[in-house]
């Protein structure tokens, strides 16, 4: 029974040194998009940071990574006053990925999979001509009871396709916010969408 079991361990060992063997380590950057997914308000910016692609069976392979989101919007109302929102968030993308070979170097791939949003921080600043006011990261603020009025944790739900060329790949994803981040009343879903370019090495 312990030598079946031991046996059984080594494969797996085998199994997973292969794999991350064959492992790409890369960087990825490009746009970023945030909506609410109730209203028309959105952020926009970029995004940078590293991704991973862990082949499993033949054109099936697991990519994930860890993100940067840079996050803005101005809005201006009639002259009288302007609102700059800035935020920083945090992307953990887990996609099962499947590669379609398009001839020579070049395939297509197709991905799904959650994504791990962790906002850091979001504040607004409005300036008029009486001066200027800048709100408090909204993710510290508290309601009456203690509890935190917005949540800085989002579970999202995407899917995406890409063009792969040797080393570079450029894709489009889109995830639909699952969680209601606020904890009153009212409803706020996230959906984002990216656009970018990864270098695998």
């Amino acid at each position: 029974m312990k030598t079946s079991r031991k046996i059984s361990f080594v494969l797996l060992a085998a199994m997973l040194s292969i794999g991350f063997a064959n492992a790409q380590l890369g960087i990825q950057a490009g746009y970023s998009n945030s909506k609410d997914a109730n209203s028309d308000a959105a952020l926009n910016g970029f995004h940078a940071g590293l991704v991973y692609n862990l082949p499993i069976q033949g054109p099936v392979s697991l990519q994930y990574g860890l993100l940067y989101n840079y996050l803005t919007t101005n809005n201006d109302y009639w002259g009288i006053a302007n609102s700059s929102t800035t935020a920083h968030r945090l992307d953990l993308p887990v996609r099962l990925a499947v590669d379609f070979p398009l001839g020579g170097t070049v395939s297509a791939f197709v991905f799904g999979g959650p994504n791990f949003n962790y906002a850091l921080s979001q504040s607004t600043k409005v300036e008029s001509g009486l001066g200027s006011l800048e709100t408090n990261n909204i993710y510290k603020m508290e309601m009456s009871n203690g509890k935190k009025h917005y949540s800085p944790f989002d579970l999202q739900l995407g899917a995406g396709a890409g063009l792969k060329f040797n080393q570079l790949s450029v894709r489009f994803s889109y995830d639909w916010g699952m969680l209601d981040r606020n904890n009153s009343d009212a409803i706020w879903k996230n959906n984002d969408m990216k656009v970018g370019i990864a270098y695998h090495f």
